[in-house]
């Protein structure tokens, strides 16, 4: 019998987009919010955040 994988539900399935991170910090999320959104870590959102704000 195959072992069953736990479903990740608020699992992304796209690719994330800088500029849709930007756009959900300028309606007022926070890290952990974004985090739980997409399905990604706290850490990974707040590099994006810094990328972002270092090129632009």
């Amino acid at each position: 019998m195959k072992k069953k994988q736990k479903y990740n539900y608020k699992k992304h399935k796209g690719p994330i987009d800088l500029h849709d991170i930007h756009e959900l910090i300028e309606l007022g999320l926070n890290e952990e919010e974004i985090s739980k959104e997409y399905g990604i870590s706290k850490k990974y959102v707040q590099k994006m955040i810094e990328d972002f704000y270092n090129d632009y």
